[in-house]
């Protein structure tokens, strides 16, 4: 059903948690895990600041970014899963649309933060954004600690 599941990270706890849905789906469908960070200048989206970051301090971000990214691929690898990893440079929200098209993802498996009220509206929610711009079905969790590690404390 799937061969290609695209989880977006962003170096967060909370978005590490859709990390245990992603493997179980993959291990039910032998699919590929695809490991995505999109990193981008601090002020991007302040264009009236009038101060961009410089190169090497994006390139030294992607740096961390692809680290990051190949140690969590580690802990899905000793799990038996097929993972990969890639960063992008850019806007979070098209970074991740453009890379499930290109590579043409059966799913998009990612965590919601969880944000409500203000703070919805101050942030926005880039995993609701991507649930309505992209066809490709998405799967959202809830952030927060692992559904086993809440069960086990609720024992």
């Amino acid at each position: 059903m799937y061969s290609k599941i695209l989880v977006p990270l962003d170096g967060s706890s909370f978005s590490e948690t859709a990390l245990e849905h992603a493997s179980e789906l993959a291990r039910g469908t032998d699919a590929e895990i695809i490991l995505l960070e999109a990193v981008q200048d601090s002020l991007a989206a302040v264009p009236e600041a009038r101060y961009r970051v410089s190169v090497s301090q994006v390139y030294g971000a992607a740096i961390r970014g692809r680290k990051y990214l190949e140690e969590v691929a580690q802990r899905i690898r000793r799990g038996g899963g097929r993972v990969r990893c890639d960063v992008l440079e850019g806007d979070p929200k098209d970074a991740i649309l453009s890379f499930a098209h290109r590579e043409n993802v059966d799913l998009i498996v990612m965590s919601t933060h969880g944000h409500a009220g203000l703070a919805r509206t101050i942030m926005g929610c880039l995993a609701e954004k991507l649930a309505v711009t992209t066809h490709r079905p998405v799967v959202l969790v809830k952030g927060g600690r692992p559904a086993r590690q809440e069960m086990a404390e609720a024992a």
